[in-house]
């Protein structure tokens, strides 16, 4: 493979085998890899808090629905003490 600067432009350089045109700029590379890193750090963290937030959720309607019970308990004492 024998790579030849492309006149004015930078960046990309072309195979004179199979007239591929490359990229070879190693801080772009690395920049995308970085940025990519990133944002799969930061789905992480949004689907951790996801997962966070469901449970919070599921709890809170858990003690709603025992609330609602005891609600229902204590109605019927009350009826109950006043039928006697």
């Amino acid at each position: 493979m024998q790579l030849q600067k492309i006149k004015d432009v930078d960046g990309f350089e072309k195979d004179s085998t199979n007239s591929a045109v490359l990229s070879v700029d190693n801080r772009a590379l690395y920049a995308y890899k970085e940025k990519r890193k990133n944002n799969l750090t930061m789905m992480n963290e949004i689907n951790n808090l996801k997962k966070c937030h469901n449970e919070v959720s599921y709890d809170i309607n858990s003690m709603k629905q025992e609330l609602m019970e005891m609600k229902e308990l204590l109605m019927n004492f009350i009826s109950l003490q006043k039928g006697r």
